[in-house]
């Protein structure tokens, strides 16, 4: 395609954190595909998503806007269809647009702009995963984490979300061959191609190959091993959900819950070397623009915490990676940003147009290696299960504020402090900076009325649920194939999970 209509594959990994990558310094995890792109590619160092959640993350970086500006609070929170996304702007400007993988779109509008999605979502469609703030804190829902991830690291033969990421790679690769097709028949439309994986999400099981990367390799301990577990209220409320408070891992279950994560990190790399080099067999890798990203990370342990829902970096920080040989030379860049610049910048690349102001500023000047006037700031909200209250971060250069009614403020200083082990909010030397950055976070904010919208969204949605649910049920859930409705996670979370895992003959103790 032509430099000014470039093609463009975004390629996305689920709770991956940036810290589980080479790119970013680590030096345990084996995913050479990723390495090399990085190397050939521009690298953010301080890359954000705007919701430590994948739903409301997924929804917020497709529409360009924070999730309370479009009501995807958690991940039973409906994108509504006249919400426009990237996929709609492309499509408009010409593109052909395609969906591969999880987008965990809620509701029955399954495609949000894109004129065609090769598979269902590995979640289902509806409401049953609402959070309830009116709920005590050791009162658990279903689907919540717990610690069987973590003490059940382990090797499988097969698991439902193998499956699904096996089937994405292969839909990516057959869609990027009729482009190829129809271009070999006069079809010179550019493409934008979504390629979305499950992989490292936990369950932390991968196939033996990928766990046999490690046989010989010391796996490290979290960097915060040895401190005393996140003791702010947010942290409190999160060990509690998850149990971990009830059941705290072992060391040794730590290594091997980060050994199984570091394995689908290899299996990931994998499924992501498939795909460019299906770019390379196609003659098509001089002509696409690659972005590479997850929809949050895993704590994995640091601050005794697991899993996302955390505004601390292992859990808000995620790789974000964009190549494009002959466009952008290869390097990186310092300055923040987040998933809410990918709206401004798809459509700036394909000459759609800015689109209406919006929470994102394009990335293509910093691609340009032009950092003036750049905002330096990104914006993350917390709406879901473990709060009572909207939990609102600041990412402002090296600082970043969390804000909490009903919680105390935290206050870091990144560069100093990367592990965020030293609250300063209540430092009086930094009385002035925590002032100055909440009124910057806090202005044109109400966050009684945001509450207020939360609350009665979810009334809302339980009971629309319930209603749903009696009688004859008419699932949301797309379907491109038959099997789609029983193939992938459907009902109880935990049961679907175990009836699709096939245990490994041959683990390793």
């Amino acid at each position: 395609m032509s430099a000014d209509r470039p093609d463009i594959l975004l390629i996305q990994a689920d709770q991956l954190s940036a810290a589980a990558l080479g790119a970013y310094g680590n030096r345990v995890v084996d995913a050479p595909h990723l390495d090399a792109l990085a190397g050939a590619g521009v690298v953010f160092d301080r890359a954000y998503c705007n919701s430590p959640l994948c739903a409301p993350s997924r929804a917020s970086m497709l529409a360009g806007a924070l999730p309370s500006e479009i009501g995807t609070y958690d991940n039973a929170a409906e994108l509504p269809a006249a919400v426009p996304t990237f996929a709609h702007r492309l499509r408009t400007a010409g593109y052909r647009t395609a969906l591969v993988g999880k987008m965990h779109f809620v509701g029955p509008d399954q495609l949000h702009g894109f004129e065609e999605r090769l598979t269902t979502d590995v979640y289902p469609a509806d409401f049953e995963m609402v959070p309830d703030w009116r709920l005590p804190d050791d009162r658990r829902l279903p689907w919540y984490h717990d610690t069987r991830s973590i003490g059940g690291a382990t090797v499988s033969t097969a698991t439902l979300q193998r499956d699904y990421d096996d089937e994405v790679t292969f839909h990516t690769r057959r869609t990027l061959t009729d482009v190829a097709r129809a271009r070999a028949r006069g079809d010179e439309r550019p493409f934008l191609l979504v390629a979305s994986f499950i992989a490292p999400h936990d369950p932390y099981e991968p196939p033996q190959e990928h766990w046999d990367r490690y046989a010989d390799v010391e796996i490290d301990l979290p960097a915060t091993h040895g401190e005393p577990a996140a003791r702010d209220a947010h942290s409190r409320r999160l060990r509690a959900m998850c149990q971990l408070d009830a059941h705290p891992p072992t060391d040794d279950e730590v290594r091997r819950a980060r050994r199984g994560y570091y394995g689908c990190v290899s299996y990931l790399d994998d499924q992501v070397g498939a795909v460019l080099g299906a770019l390379d067999e196609l003659d098509l890798s001089a002509g696409t623009v690659v972005v590479f990203t997850s929809d949050h990370g895993d704590m994995l342990g640091e601050r005794g915490l697991w899993y996302k829902m955390s505004p601390f970096e292992g859990s808000a920080r995620v790789p974000l990676v964009v190549r494009a040989p002959g466009r952008f030379a290869p390097g990186r860049v310092a300055r923040t940003v987040s998933l809410v610049d990918l709206l401004p910048t798809f459509a700036e690349l394909a000459g759609a147009g800015a689109g209406p102001p919006g929470a994102g500023t394009s990335l293509v000047g910093l691609l340009d290696g032009v950092e003036a006037g750049w905002p330096d700031r990104a914006v993350i909200e917390y709406l879901a299960e473990g709060v009572r209250a909207p939990q609102l971060t600041l990412v402002r250069g090296r600082w970043k504020l969390v804000h909490c009614p009903g919680d105390a403020d935290l206050l870091f200083d990144l560069d100093a402090d990367p592990h965020e082990l030293a609250d300063l909010a209540g430092d009086p030397v930094h009385a002035e900076r925590l002032a100055e950055l909440r009124a910057d976070l806090l202005a044109g904010r109400d966050l009684e009325d945001l509450a207020a919208r939360v609350r009665r969204s979810q009334d809302a949605r339980r009971l629309v649920h319930a209603a749903l649910t009696t009688g004859r049920a008419t699932a949301w859930d797309y379907r491109p194939h038959e099997r789609s409705s029983e193939a992938y996670v459907r009902g109880d979370f935990w049961t679907a999970i175990e009836h699709g895992r096939l245990d490994a003959a041959r683990v390793e103790p």
